[in-house]
């Protein structure tokens, strides 16, 4: 009984091995693509939720940058442990942040 099972052991094995090692190349080189289960519908670039207007460098870890959400413009100072909210602001319509480097 054991010697049999050993033996089928010996046989399934590297076939499983093999069909594994062969799956994972076959990917890697792109020859099969899998389903990407993450992937979310993009939306209109006038519908993004988030969008990034403006950064402005401080010192080499620190920045501030201005972040539209729902509407608002966001001033938020980023370093390299925190993010922290200055203020908020009602955009000027239609007006865009001066930001030079």
């Amino acid at each position: 009984m054991l010697g049999e099972f050993l033996a089928r052991l010996a046989i399934a094995l590297p076939l499983v091995c093999a069909a594994a090692f062969v799956s994972l190349l076959a990917v890697k080189r792109g020859w099969i693509r899998l389903p990407s289960f993450t992937r979310r519908p993009s939306l209109p670039a006038t519908a993004q939720p988030l969008d990034l207007v403006c950064v402005k460098s401080l010192t080499p870890t620190a920045r501030l940058a201005v972040v539209r959400f729902d509407g608002r413009d966001h001033l938020v100072g980023v370093s390299g442990q925190h993010i922290v909210l200055l203020t908020t602001a009602q955009p000027q319509s239609g007006e865009a942040p001066i930001c030079t480097a």
